[in-house]
């Protein structure tokens, strides 16, 4: 997910995500990681790229890619794209309809990743 922050010169600027997961160096990360932990990573990174590209239509791909990857606003994206910024949210985030949202690349991209993601583990509480 993505964030404003403000800079010294009191700019805000939108930490990015880095579209090509290929290009992260393995040997940069912030804490030690144990082997398996490592593959597992690895694993989250295919399926997130796999569920981008296929679980998505090429409209919500191309806002997604933009908004999450790029770092561009919503503004911008349609700007971008030629559309109202209010067809870019829908695009990400879906429409409430009848009570349920419909559509919205967060929630295809959410069911495609399910399976792969357990609930956090809590620590056994001592006795």
């Amino acid at each position: 997910m993505t964030h404003e922050r403000r800079s010294s010169d009191g700019g805000r600027h939108r930490a990015r995500l880095v579209a090509n997961l290929d290009h992260i160096d393995a040997s940069r990360h912030l804490y030690h990681d144990d082997d398996e932990a490592s593959e597992a990573r690895l694993r989250l990174q295919d399926a997130v790229r796999d569920a981008v590209a296929t679980a998505l239509t090429d409209k919500q791909r191309e806002v997604v890619e933009a908004y999450f990857f790029e770092g561009l606003s919503q503004g911008e994206i349609a700007r971008r794209l030629g559309v109202t910024q209010q067809v870019v949210q829908k695009r990400i985030y879906g429409d409430e309809r009848g009570g349920r949202t419909v559509g919205g690349a967060l929630r295809k991209l959410r069911e495609a990743l399910a399976p792969l993601v357990s609930p956090p583990v809590s620590p056994p509480i001592p006795s």
